[in-house]
């Protein structure tokens, strides 16, 4: 991530320098995850590689509070911080309340705290002067990491080939990948090589792991960011005409894929079958009236309505997190023309579902929904008002300030299929994202003070805001 001159000059406090390298560690903290054996996970336990990346996490965190504290109560960064955290209580002492195994609701809540960490972090390297490209280039580097060492780690260690890879090469980064395509390709100039590389890495991902949930985020990245683009214009942050040639590349790109794509067919064809299976399903082939992949989404929903529906008070505060469930057997009869016969399915489930939407309901009841609401509500708004605030003087990161916005609608475009915030890393990022708007908050407080604060006549105003200055402009 090169960084260009800005030309509003926030000054940096003495710590965030350490808050940075820091920063670094967390980012990087669970760039190596990985989906673990079937047989790990049903036991509930760690490895020492996951250990590892928990404490980087912990350690980094601990030391950017330590470093930080002082600022957590700048708003508006402190009502998202706050309300998380207190969200975070409620689920705990509601599983607790409810008899769930505490194993079991620990490691599902583990990654909705890692969400509270990035918040937190992102939040205080904002404040203390970090710029935004130096906030979102360690989260650049450690997503695109994740996508290519999960495809090396299923194929080298999981007996993965490309006739079979699935979901156990998927990575959780994805969506963010997508949005920070879109943003970058549509909203920053001039265009830099992450965008090629990140592109590369994702499409090259798609292909080979036939995923076409992960169609939705690109699509959705392509619409969010056009839309974020005419709100640049609106605001005068850039000229119609500068608008509608930063589309230009986008062709350029999208021809180079389709090259890439029919290179890559050309070498392994079975490919093309598999994308035609995933697309096109078949279904009247095998006597099912919809996709498999659905069927168990809606089997799940179906069932969970069931549990909460037999003491509807559940469906004020759930049955707690990491609670045991079940999919609906009326759907068994055509789980068993796609699935091998005698399979057990949807017997006995306690991980966090395939939707953000029934399972935030289900362990969270009406109180979790809100608060998932609330969350993706505030990342988004607080995106466009930072973005807004700082469009009168841009800069060359004004880009990132609709980063989070990009970000979390591309996350939404899974959420009826797939829970990206039950994964580790994606939840960090998603925390990130919601802290990342502080930065540009900060941003817009020196624009505005400047602008409230002339300097005397026959005075050469000071470009460079001495350090000391710094705590009284938030």
């Amino acid at each position: 991530m090169s960084m260009p001159q800005d030309p509003v000059v926030v000054p940096q406090a003495p710590q965030a320098v350490w808050v940075e390298r820091l920063f670094w560690v967390f980012a990087l903290s669970f760039a190596l995850d990985y989906r673990a054996a079937t047989s790990r996970a049903d036991g509930g336990g760690m490895g020492l590689d996951q250990l590892v990346f928990v404490a980087m996490a912990c350690a980094s965190t601990a030391g950017i509070v330590l470093l930080g504290w002082r600022t957590l109560l700048t708003r508006p960064g402190v009502w998202v911080i706050g309300g998380w955290g207190m969200f975070l209580v409620f689920m705990l002492l509601n599983a607790f309340g409810q008899g769930v195994d505490p194993g079991r609701s620990l490691r599902v809540i583990f990654p909705l705290f890692l969400n509270f960490a990035g918040m937190i972090n992102a939040h205080i390297a904002g404040c203390l002067g970090v710029r935004p490209g130096r906030i979102v280039g360690p989260i650049a580097f450690a997503a695109c990491l994740n996508v290519v060492w999960r495809i090396f780690h299923g194929f080298a260690f999981k007996g993965v080939s490309l006739d079979t890879a699935r979901v156990e090469v998927l990575s959780s980064a994805n969506n963010w990948i997508a949005a920070f395509i879109g943003a970058s390709l549509l909203l920053r100039r001039p265009l830099r090589p992450s965008v090629f590389i990140a592109g590369a890495i994702l499409f090259g991902g798609i292909i080979v792991t036939v995923t076409r949930a992960l169609l939705f985020p690109v699509a959705m990245s392509a619409l969010i960011s056009s839309i974020c683009l005419f709100l640049l214009v609106k605001w005068r942050g850039l000229s119609a005409t500068e608008a509608v040639k930063r589309y230009l590349p986008s062709f350029g790109i999208g021809a180079g894929a389709v090259v890439a794509i029919l290179m890559v067919v050309a070498v392994h064809p079975a490919l093309i079958e598999r994308w035609n299976e995933r697309l096109f399903h078949h279904a009247s082939d095998r006597n099912i009236a919809k996709d498999i992949s659905w069927l168990t989404r809606e089997a799940e929903a179906s069932a969970i309505f069931q549990i909460l529906g037999k003491e509807p008070v559940h469906y004020v505060f759930g049955k707690g997190i990491g609670n045991t469930y079940y999919w609906d057997q009326d759907y068994a009869p055509e789980f068993y023309l796609v699935y091998p016969e005698g399979e057990e399915l949807g017997m006995e489930v306690w991980f966090a579902g395939h939707s953000i939407w029934t399972y935030s309901l289900f362990s969270g009841g009406l109180i979790g929904l809100c608060t998932y609401i609330s969350l993706f509500l505030y990342i988004a708004i607080a995106s466009l008002r930072a973005a807004k605030a700082n469009a009168s003087e841009p800069g060359p990161d004004i880009w990132m300030a609709f980063l989070p916005f990009v970000a979390v609608c591309c996350l939404l475009s899974e959420s009826m299929t797939s829970n990206p915030l039950d994964e580790r890393l994606a939840s960090l990022i998603c925390g990130l994202m919601a802290g990342l708007p502080q930065a540009f908050f900060v941003r817009a407080s020196w624009i505005h003070a400047a602008a409230r604060e002339p300097e005397p006549a026959g005075e050469i105003p000071d470009e460079s805001p001495a350090p000391e200055a710094w705590p009284s402009r938030l």
